[in-house]
């Protein structure tokens, strides 16, 4: 399987001090980044053997001052996204000249109301500054998501940000559910009843606004069983959040799931760090080798970690048994956070395989 979509890290450097960051993102750039050359050149090789969508990330790419010419190189070969952080570098002028460059989305973060996402993200004011930050994009032109990190804390107010998703028009709502890796720690991460009850209630979501989930793959066990008829196990979480969207207006068809939305972790995607390590996702943190050392796609075609990863067969536990094995296997970042066994089962399921 060729890799579909590539997230790319161009530096760990942050204005925010975010309580979950993956990165563990600092005010400074390392100056062991990958230099714009060698950007380039990475470019090329993907180009050789994949056209997958590239999303650039950090950190904050916009702390980056060739970011404009690495996304117009890569725009030219590749359909570029952008996530950053809703901080005065995304001007007005910033976003147009991220059109300009051939961005096709970006994406900010927004992960509760105003107080909420403002302690989460470590600085006041930037709830405020994220919302305006994507109704620049919209003046801009440039489509734009919204992603929300779910933790403990903010359960009960996924209605409340659903809802401004809806009121600003966002092309996407991308809910990323926790991995305790980076700076989270496990104490802010949801039950896997909660999980289950959230991403239930996600499938109702979706006849009224585009909604994915990130680093919660059995989203797509739940919408074969719902499509069929079956209803997962749930608990009162699930029904007080439906209520609290019930009057989200019109239903709308939803498209089927595409097959591109079937990769994972190492399974169709891959990790690039910001120094060049090359991962399986960004949460699973284990180097399968370095761009500097290795093609990046020797790398993702041979290391061990990638071609184990490619089989669901390989998978433990009730993973490795589940009939839904090959449309999700489970978070293998999030299995590893929690086993130290990247194989292992998925640790926030409550699912039981028939077989």
């Amino acid at each position: 399987m060729n890799p579909f979509i590539v997230f790319w890290e161009l530096t760990r450097a942050c204005m925010l001090a975010c309580k979950h960051c993956r990165a563990k993102a600092v005010t400074r750039r390392d100056p062991r980044e990958l230099s714009t050359e060698e950007c380039f050149d990475l470019i090329d090789e993907i180009a050789e053997f994949a056209k997958p969508m590239i999303v650039f990330t950090g950190g904050d790419p916009l702390m980056r001052e060739d970011l404009f010419d690495i996304v117009s190189y890569a725009s030219k070969k590749f359909r570029v996204s952008i996530a950053f952080s809703g901080t005065e570098l995304a001007s007005f002028e910033r976003l147009e000249e991220l059109k300009r460059a051939g961005v096709s989305r970006i994406a900010v973060s927004i992960d509760g109301l105003e107080s909420l996402h403002d302690e989460f993200r470590g600085i006041k004011g930037t709830f405020r500054k994220s919302v305006e930050v994507l109704k620049i994009a919209k003046d801009v032109g440039l489509s734009f998501q919204i992603n929300t990190t779910v933790f403990k804390q903010n359960i009960a107010e996924l209605p409340k940000v659903a809802k401004l998703c809806k009121d600003l028009n966002a092309d996407m709502w991308d809910v990323f559910f926790l991995v305790p890796t980076g700076r989270a720690k496990v104490d802010l991460m949801p039950s896997a009843q909660e999980f289950e009850d959230i991403l239930c209630w996600l499938y109702d979501l979706k006849k009224f606004m585009n909604v994915k989930s990130s680093a919660a793959v059995h989203f797509r066990r739940i919408e074969v069983m719902r499509d069929r008829g079956e209803m997962p196990k749930v608990s009162e979480l699930y029904y007080r959040l439906l209520n609290e969207t019930k009057e989200f207006g019109e239903a709308k068809s939803v498209k089927k799931t595409d097959s591109r939305a079937f990769v994972t972790d190492g399974r169709g995607m891959f990790f690039i760090s910001h120094i060049g390590e090359v991962y399986p996702s960004g949460f699973l943190q284990i180097s399968a080798g370095n761009v500097r050392e290795k093609s990046v796609r020797e790398i993702y075609e041979n290391s061990e970690i990638f071609v184990k990863l490619r089989d669901p067969n390989n998978l433990k536990g009730k993973c490795g048994v589940c009939e839904f094995r090959f449309i999700c296997g489970g978070s293998r970042a999030r299995a590893y956070a929690l086993s130290n066994d990247y194989l292992a089962e998925e640790p926030c399921c409550i699912y039981n395989p028939k077989g």
